[in-house]
């Protein structure tokens, strides 16, 4: 670059600034940028020499000429730069650090011609405080409110601490300040205690003196020929008093536009507001990389405050997923952001993330020459708590109970009482939300309130302070249960979307209701009731596995429990056994759970609760391969389904006893019922999303009579309503229902059609729709059908033989054993032959028959060919009584196949092509185009 002497005489030019080392300014575009004289003094010494280290001890002598300094002050002088710069939102920020050296200018340097004068432009901002730091995320609102105030006049910028609003409020008076022949003026009210001096800290910025008894009177004379800006800060603990000087001053001195910040509007003659809102933060899903990451404000800010605090912090797709958690959990406001960023040197971002319970005490280590409030999250807060008046006080503590959002109804249910009646809840509420300290959601009928995290961390120390904790804690409780008595009725009147939009976000406070009532000091008799009550949100939001535990602990307190109620147990019971069985699959709890369910039920004459309970245990049977007694269990369900009267319990057993006839192998009997599922009286019933613990009608029905047509000799049919049935599952944007689909009838389908492209798909979709850790059930079969998909063919080695031992050592039930026999003949077991030999196999008896046949001839010896059509010709009978006609092909094309070996030409062919000449359809499959082949052969 030459001679640093040349340099400083000329303007040199970087991203957006310009550095005129000779006038020592720094200019962002034509406007002055506010910097220290040692960062200036720094920045002129790194930006003279771009692309070379500079020595600390070079820079230090730079900046601090004489004078002995710990090299701590340089480090801190460079963040402060870095911030004002905006370090980190360009690739590779501006200055780097050199790890024992110095450090060096990064970016490009170019050369500009001598600049115009700016003296003038930087002696008219003199009554703006310096801008220590780089605004982020409010680029947009600034321009949008610079272009509104010259019309407008007056602007509040409203908003909870700590939320930006000196910050915009400053860069927008600079950006207008040009604009005002008497320049702008700013006054920080924050330090004013009395009201009456609120005129003369006005008239001292101008430099005038009040002389008078009315110096706002006075004021306005001084004002009345004036063109300026005058931005008034922090002024909620002054707001009467603002407001009287701004309507005064509004009405008549007309060349001065006022711009104020305040917690609250004034609500002042000629005043628009504007809400600040948080900054930009990604969503929750998916997780974003860095780069997505940084084109939110929110993770720019932390980003650039986290590298002025620990040099080596660099946003990484790896840690981005936690930063924007961090910022989500502070929820966007920028002095928390900031807060939490300036810990990442102490702590880590993983750590940091962790301590985040406790925000109060992690949000600290602000700037020092901030101001109090502005150095830790409590001081922000005490500021806003201390000028509140005593009722508000008590009612924003107690509404801190609430973990979510609420409603004015539930407010006024918690929080009133003999001194606090309901209604003299609307107007403290109101003005809380005016304060920005409380946030209002009006987008819907119902407006929704909520209070910021770290606010309600704080005032809930406040609500613990008073001694009303547990009494709150208790109401909550209380009013959560009066919610939630009608969420089950109203999941089956409802639709999906509205149901989830009126109880879903009840979650949170139900967690919290749950963990109070089975604590030392709660009620176990109120926790067991918010269980029951509660159970159709769990289900609903998947939080299946987190419902099993809590439902545990709730039987778990009935023996002791104060007041326990039999219908809340039988409830509980039966939402436990779905719970069990979508999270673990079959063990001897789920019958034990409904089976005390039935008990209670029938002790009851609770028909609903009985239904649901004998459907629970007849799938406890089906999953153990227990067809028979599963088929009992039915026929007992549509007994009491007749006594009940309901159209939709006739539905639900027409769809049981399919399932059940066909496990027992009546496959013409199951297919009257199955397709009676399909036009039933009561279809409509519920189809929308279905009852929480059970499964829609238009899946559950199609999964069952895909597999009744395939096995009957349909499997274009059968695969066709198979994913009929996926789309419905698709469609309710619940996993269960889907996965039970994909497991029962359109995986396997696939697989038994030989079409490996859709079995692929089908997998991987049960893959997607089993991620959550809830539906553990549901992973173990998409473990099995991954692992069947990966096998290939058998190339007779020990490592093939290992992985069909482990597949096999796999299955969690006698269902899962009997199905993966049918998938490849390799897998079928001496456990689920014996099952076959003994009647208990049903369905799929002669397909497991038929593989011990074929696991006979491969084992070979002198009488195989004897040995083997022994189990064939068995597999042959019973496909036939079955009426099983895809067995019978198999079974049949195999004989063929072993006759064709023994020189029975005519016996093969006779067998085989009447069975083959039965199929109308299905001709692409894998089985009819190998029987195809074995008669073409035979003929």
């Amino acid at each position: 670059m030459g001679d640093p002497a040349d340099a400083s005489t000329q303007v040199l030019a970087f991203g957006p600034f310009r550095l005129l080392p000779a006038q020592r300014m720094l200019l962002e575009g034509n406007a002055p940028v506010r910097l220290g004289s040692r960062a200036l003094d720094i920045l002129i010494a790194l930006v003279e020499r771009p692309g070379e280290v500079v020595s600390k001890e070079e820079l230090v002598t730079r900046a601090w000429p004489n004078i002995f300094v710990e090299e701590t002050n340089l480090r801190v002088h460079v963040g402060a730069l870095r911030k004002v710069l905006g370090h980190g939102q360009s690739v590779g920020g501006y200055v780097a650090n050199v790890p024992g050296r110095g450090y060096s200018f990064v970016a490009p340097v170019t050369r500009e011609g001598p600049p115009a004068a700016h003296g003038t432009a930087r002696e008219r901002l003199y009554n703006l405080p310096p801008t220590l730091t780089r605004m982020i995320g409010r680029a947009r609102v600034v321009s949008e409110l610079a272009d509104h105030m010259p019309r407008e006049r007056f602007l509040t910028l409203v908003g909870a601490g700590g939320i930006g609003k000196t910050t915009v409020a400053l860069e927008l008076a600079q950006k207008l300040d040009d604009s005002y022949k008497d320049r702008a003026h700013f006054v920080d009210l924050a330090s004013l205690a009395n009201p009456q001096l609120v005129p003369t800290a006005v008239a001292s910025t101008f430099e005038f003196q009040t002389l008078s008894q009315d110096p706002l009177a006075e004021l306005v004379v001084l004002l009345k020929d004036k063109q300026a800006l005058l931005v008034l800060d922090n002024c909620e603990h002054l707001i009467e008093a603002v407001a009287v000087l701004t309507e005064r001053i509004f009405a008549e001195a007309p060349g001065v536009h006022i711009l104020a910040t305040s917690r609250e509007p004034v609500r002042a003659a000629g005043e628009w507001v504007h809400r600040l809102s948080s900054l930009e933060i990604p969503p929750v899903s998916p997780a974003p990389s860095a780069t997505e990451a940084l084109s939110f404000s929110a993770i720019q800010l932390f980003t650039q405050r986290a590298m002025a605090s620990l040099e080596s912090f660099r946003l990484t797709d790896a840690n981005a997923p936690i930063v924007a958690d961090i910022c989500r959990r502070v929820d966007g406001i920028p002095l928390a952001i900031e807060l939490a960023a300036g810990r990442v040197d102490s702590f880590g971002i993983q750590e940091l993330a962790d301590r985040l319970g406790d925000q109060l005490s992690v949000l600290t280590k602000g700037r020092r020459a901030a101001l109090p409030r502005h150095q830790t999250m409590r001081a922000t807060l005490d500021w806003s708590y201390q000028f509140l008046p005593t009722a508000e006080q008590v009612l924003l503590c107690r509404l801190a109970i609430f973990r979510g959002t609420f409603t004015l109804t539930s407010a006024t249910a918690v929080a009133t009482c003999e001194k606090l009646r309901a209604q003299d809840v609307f107007d403290p509420i109101a003005n809380l939300v005016a304060k920005s300290l409380i946030t209002a959601d009006v987008s819907g009928e119902i407006v929704h309130y909520r209070l910021l995290d770290n606010t309600r961390a704080y005032v809930t120390e406040k609500l613990e302070q008073s001694g009303e904790y547990a009494a709150m804690s208790r109401r909550r409780a209380v009013h959560c249960c009066a919610v939630l008595d009608n969420a089950e009725r109203d999941w089956e009147r409802q639709s999906k979307t509205e149901w989830l939009r009126n109880y879903a976000r009840w979650i949170d406070d139900v967690r919290a209701a749950l963990d109070w009532a089975f604590s030392s000091a709660g009620d176990a008799s109120l926790g067991i009731a918010l269980t029951a009550a509660s159970t159709p949100v769990w289900f609903a939001l998947s939080f299946v596995r987190e419902y099993r535990e809590r439902a545990q602990r709730a039987l778990e307190a009935i023996p002791t429990a104060s007041i326990a109620k039999p219908e809340l147990e039988m409830k509980i019971n039966v939402a436990l056994g779905a719970a069990i069985f979508n999270t673990q699959g079959i063990v001897p709890e789920i019958a034990t759970a409904y089976a005390r369910a039935l008990e209670i039920a029938e002790h009851l004459g609770a028909s609903t609760y009985a239904l649901r309970a004998l459907w629970g245990l007849a799938r406890e049977r089906y999953v153990q391969g227990d067809y028979r007694a599963a088929l009992s269990f039915c026929e007992r369900f549509g007994q009491v389904a007749k006594t009940s009267g309901d159209q939709a319990a006739d539905l639900v057993h027409d769809r049981m006893m399919a399932l059940a006839l066909h496990l027992v192998g009546r496959q013409a009997e199951a297919r009257l019922y199955a397709d009676r599922t399909l036009n039933h009286p009561a279809a409509v019933i519920r189809t929308a999303h279905k009852s929480f613990h059970e499964y829609d009608n238009r899946v559950a029905a199609r999964s069952h009579l895909a597999r009744i047509l395939w096995v009957q000799g349909f499997p274009d049919q059968a695969a066709a309503i198979a994913q009929e049935g996926v789309a419905y599952g698709l469609s309710l944007e619940y996993p269960p229902p889907l996965c039970y689909v994909l497991a029962y009838a359109a995986c396997p389908i696939a697989f038994w059609n030989g079409d490996m492209a859709m079995a692929t798909s089908n997998v991987q979709l049960l893959l997607k729709q089993s991620a959550n850790l809830s539906f553990g059930y549901w992973q173990s079969w998409r473990y099995c059908y991954e692992q069947v998909a990966a096998l290939g063919d058998d190339d007779g080695t020990f490592e093939f033989k290992q992985r069909l031992d482990s597949l096999r050592a796999s299955a969690i039930g006698p269902i899962y054993s009997d199905l993966l026999s049918t998938l490849r003949e390799e897998l079928t077991g001496p456990e689920t032959i014996a099952r076959a030999e003994a009647g208990e196999a049903g369905w799929c008896a002669a397909e497991i028959l038929r593989a011990k046949g074929m696991q006979i001839l491969k084992d070979g010896g002198p009488n195989a060919a004897e040995a083997a059509e022994v189990p064939l010709l068995r597999s042959l009978d019973i496909a036939r009584q079955q009426g099983a006609h895809s067995w019978e092909l198999r079974t049949a094309t195999s004989l063929a196949r072993l006759w064709r070996e023994r020189r029975r030409i005519a016996q093969a062919r006779d067998l085989l092509a009447p069975v083959y000449g039965r199929f109308s359809e299905g001709f692409a499959t894998a089985d009819l185009r190998t029987a195809k082949s074995v008669i073409d052969e035979l003929a």
